[in-house]
């Protein structure tokens, strides 16, 4: 039996008290958490007219393991009558825009739009979904976003769509994230099948099996492209609050900033700024410059790795307006 602390109250820090919570060979749980609130950037205003403003993400992907894995907490959290959904089948999934060369243009959808050529692609996009099937497997451990799509679906795709996709979901550069950490999918599948098309088709494997729950299984069966949820994402951090709160097994600190951390025998002491914790185990949910800063001097390789990596700031605006409707629903994903 043993104690967990978990560094950090966010959303990651939330999610990994609530599995800790479930497992018998854990006794207690400790989650430090530096500002007045959890859920770090799951944050929602709610006005008074019912319109909800995000602050930091506004929606949820269903697919995959991890995608499933999440449906099925927030049915346990009771939260499935809150779902709102959006399915593939949406206005607001089909007209996505693209901002290229001052110019704004709508990216390819359904059958037509990969058969033919649509700006601001200079040959269909089947063309390159044909010849990846033709590519050699990559010998590289890993590799960079756009140096794996360049070489399996061209540069041109990787210039100009994936670059948008990685800044509006990473909010980073596509040179400079790991294909094998934000996209395990593709990854996989060149190594199983050496091919990303033939991955998906014939399925990669290696990956976690997650039995899908009533609500996956409605996600899959109505196709949703999203979700999210009717009084905004905030709502989940919020259940996940009450959940652990009521488990008996979790205590929650807010305002209780980790300053340093020191191994302890067979264990850890944590230290915060005005007192001493011990537990078993740690988890860090904490951003990587700030756990850097809170590692014993004997882990400078560790140290040194985490504060190369680099953060961006990101802003979020919300429009609301008052009235009727605008004539038209898209969402732009802007290149630079």
């Amino acid at each position: 039996m043993s104690t967990v602390a978990v560094l950090g109250g966010g959303i990651g820090g939330l999610g990994a008290a609530y599995y800790l919570s479930k497992c018998p060979q854990v006794t207690k749980v400790i989650v430090l958490e530096s500002s007045g609130r959890f859920g770090g950037w799951l944050w929602s205003t709610r006005r008074p007219d019912g319109a909800v403003f995000e602050h930091g993400p506004r929606g949820i992907r269903p697919a995959g393991a991890v995608g499933r894995n999440t449906l099925n907490m927030v049915e346990d959290l009771g939260l499935a009558d809150e779902i709102l959904p959006v399915t593939y089948s949406h206005v607001a999934s089909k007209n996505r825009y693209l901002y290229v060369n001052k110019q704004l243009h709508r990216m390819p959808s359904g059958l037509g739009g990969v058969v033919r050529t649509v700006p601001p692609f200079t040959r269909p996009l089947l063309l390159n979904i044909a010849m990846e099937i033709l590519k050699k497997r990559g010998k590289e451990e890993d590799e960079s976003i756009h140096s794996f799509v360049s070489r399996r679906l061209g540069q041109e795709l990787a210039d100009i769509a994936i670059d948008s996709l990685c800044r509006g979901v990473f909010a980073g550069d596509c040179r400079m994230l790991s294909v094998r950490s934000c996209f395990p999918i593709l990854f996989n599948s060149e190594q199983s099948k050496g091919s990303i098309v033939l991955g998906m088709l014939l399925g990669s494997g290696g990956g976690p099996v997650v039995p899908p729950g009533r609500l996956a299984q409605r996600s899959a069966k109505e196709s949703w492209a999203q979700w999210s949820l009717i009084r905004g994402v905030q709502s989940l951090p919020e259940a996940l609050t009450e959940f652990l709160q009521q488990s008996g097994r979790v205590q929650l600190h807010r305002d209780e900033a980790v300053t340093k951390i020191r191994p302890s025998g067979s264990g850890w002491t944590i230290h915060l700024e005005d007192g001493v914790l011990t537990a078993d185990h740690i988890i860090s949910a904490l951003p990587a410059k700030a756990l850097s800063l809170a590692l014993p001097s004997s882990c400078q390789p560790i140290i040194e790795q985490l504060q190369d990596i680099s953060t961006v700031t990101v802003a979020v605006v919300n429009l609301e307006y008052q009235g009727s409707i605008l004539p038209v629903t898209v969402r732009i994903l802007q290149r630079g």
